[in-house]
């Protein structure tokens, strides 16, 4: 006995022995291999975002050169041989976007800008040899100061006259805004992105947002951070940029160990270059290394079950690849299934690729499922799409005799609402009753937004982006329609005062501007609910959408207010070197139940009101069958 136990405490020692020696080779390899799927899901990732955010930052910098497009279509009546031309016409404007100031510059680089300054002469500046060479709108490659020393970024936009440029607009940036542009934090702040020029010269830097990096050459700056053997990496990174190649390189730097990855940002010859410390990685590693440590703790004692927690951990990291790829833009176009539903067995089949529409590739499901976790993710205005097709299915629906179609919004399994167009018929074997139905589920998302463009395109004013006059009545017609005489609303017309002097005396590019200033106050005067339309001129037409719980006080406070609002915010100075053209409104108002229960009705009684207040002096409101001393 004695034998024998000395023999099982012999093979336990042994079995303890190999056990922790596999345990701890399991764990140095568990560590190389977490490093290594933590390294390149950390490239993945930053690849990923990178991708997304040059298509961001490329749009919001395009954004800003047609904005000065649109600057230079004031110069399209004005002799850009003639500087006192230039000057009052670029002084007329009140400057645009998010620049800090524009200007004109003729072909000899003289400068004025919005405000009447004479700037810095421009021609010896690459954008401005650039623009006046190409013939193209360029952004400078790197900062510069303004007169009051202030850091900035200049774009250009050429004016042109005979295929030739006679002028050119400029638009400067602040480096603040440049910095809110790039404001992206990823990795938890632990990483940070550079914008360079080709040459290598940072153009912005969001590691630190209290200060400012720019002007310097990030080859340099790399060189200097870096080891000796780091030269030909740089030189590499070099030779990419110039050849327009994307790549990762590690770097073993004089603190720590950094990644960059970098590639074109497709504007202005310029790339976007990520940098991960590799500390970051390794406090991920730590992480799991230390969940694994607890686990093996508990489990240390079989094989078997550290073999399968290694595996569930693999699988984990796996899926948090998966889930980290939250950037990538799924392309839906030609996305289709075809399924059959068995009424008797009371499940359906799907035929096709059905990960798009369940998030899964499994083709059979019961009908109760469907009914719950594909009815879920339905929009709610669209549900009735579903009952009609299990009434159609049921044989209680008419005007389906040829079969049923429907579209329907559908949230997908990266939340996001997509349009399905689900259709098809029952089906008969030997003029038996129908048992089955037979349908298709498309994705339609690009054609139905695609024809809600052209609808939105069809429904609003060119010039100032709110509705126009026909989707106004129609919008206001339709939402009387459908509330009750419980709810009030309130109806506004506004006249813009003297705007005819407006563009008699200043012209038709003031006009506009003053036509679309009024269209922006109303807009941040009123909600996203109500409607809002320019009917054409100087007239605008503003359905004010109320709760239905309010009191007649709360009501007429509400309408008050508003009205008061737009008088003052409306209220503005128009001018040019000789003359100046107060702006104001005249408001009529008609309320719903009780001035009107159709749209004709409400219109001519606030139309009504609006001629009493162009009788009693102009800039002012009248609430229709409200005393003047109430109003």
């Amino acid at each position: 006995m004695k034998v024998k136990k000395t023999a099982r405490n012999s093979f336990l020692a042994i079995a303890i022995i190999i056990l922790a020696a596999l345990v701890s080779v399991s764990l140095f390899v568990f560590r190389r291999q977490t490093l290594s799927i933590l390294t390149r899901m950390s490239i993945q990732n930053i690849t990923d975002i990178q991708t997304v955010y040059t298509q961001t930052l490329k749009a919001k910098f395009l954004d800003q050169l047609n904005m000065l497009e649109a600057q230079a279509r004031f110069f399209d009546d004005v002799d850009l041989d003639n500087n006192a031309e230039l000057k009052k016409t670029i002084t007329s404007t009140k400057g645009i976007g998010e620049f800090k100031k524009i200007a004109v510059a003729n072909s000899e680089g003289v400068c004025t800008s919005n405000t009447g300054q004479n700037l810095a002469n421009i021609h010896n500046k690459d954008f401005f040899y650039d623009t006046i060479k190409t013939g193209l709108p360029q952004i400078s490659n790197k900062i510069e100061v303004d007169e009051n020393l202030e850091p900035i970024l200049t774009l250009t936009y050429p004016i042109k006259r005979n295929n030739s440029i006679k002028a050119l607009i400029t638009g400067t940036l602040s480096y603040n805004v440049l910095k809110d542009l790039f404001s992206i934090s990823i990795f938890s702040g632990d990483s940070y992105m550079y914008i360079v020029a080709q040459n290598g010269n940072i153009i912005l830097c969001n590691r630190d947002k209290k200060k400012n990096l720019y002007n310097v050459n990030i080859f340099d700056l790399i060189k200097n951070n870096t080891k000796e053997d780091s030269i030909p990496l740089i030189n590499k990174m070099k030779i990419d940029i110039i050849e327009n190649r994307s790549d990762s390189i590690a770097f073993n730097g004089n603190d720590t160990r950094k990644l960059f990855t970098y590639m074109p940002l497709h504007l202005n010859n310029w790339y976007l270059i990520s940098v991960i410390p590799y500390s970051y990685i390794v406090k991920q590693q730590f992480s799991i290394s230390v969940l694994v440590y607890i686990i093996l703790g508990i489990i240390v004692f079989t094989v078997i079950t550290f073999i399968f927690v290694v595996y569930e951990l693999i699988k984990k990291a796996s899926d948090i690849e998966k889930d980290n790829e939250r950037l990538t833009i799924a392309n839906s176009q030609n996305q289709s299934v075809i399924f059959e539903y068995d009424l008797q067995k009371r499940e359906v089949v799907f035929s096709g690729d059905t990960e798009f529409i369940f998030g899964t590739t499994k083709n059979v499901f019961s009908v109760d499922f469907i009914r719950t976790e594909f009815y879920k993710r339905i929009h709610y205005d669209d549900k009735t799409v579903m009952s009609d097709l299990r009434a159609f299915i049921e044989g209680s629906k008419d005007g389906f005799s040829e079969g049923y179609s429907g579209e329907f919004r559908y949230k997908t399994f990266k939340n996001e609402f997509i349009w399905l167009k689900i259709s098809g018929s029952m089906i008969t074997k030997n003029e038996e009753k129908s048992n089955k139905f037979i349908g298709t589920i498309s994705n339609v998302n690009s054609q139905v937004l695609h024809e809600q463009e052209l609808k939105s395109i069809a429904e609003l004013d060119k010039l100032t982006g709110l509705l126009n006059k026909n989707a106004m009545e129609s919008h206001i017609k339709e939402f009387l329609e459908k509330i009750g005489k419980q709810t009030k609303c309130a109806l506004f017309i506004v006249d813009l005062d003297n705007f005819k002097k407006v563009n008699d005396s200043l012209g038709h590019l003031i006009g506009d501007m003053a036509i679309m200033d009024a269209a922006k106050k109303l807009s941040l005067i009123f909600s996203e609910k109500d409607f809002i339309s320019r009917f054409g001129g100087d007239e605008f037409c503003v359905l004010l959408r109320l709760r239905s719980n309010l009191d007649e006080e709360t009501v007429k406070r509400i309408i008050r207010e508003k009205a008061q609002n737009m008088c003052t915010f409306i209220r503005e100075d128009y001018f040019d070197e000789k003359t100046t053209i107060s702006v104001t409104a005249s408001i009529g108002i008609a309320v719903y139940p009780d001035n009107g229960t159709d749209y004709e009705e409400l219109f001519k009684k606030a139309d009504e009101s609006l001629y009493k207040v162009k009788e009693n002096g102009k800039d002012g409101y009248k609430i229709f069958g409200v005393p003047e001393d109430q109003q």
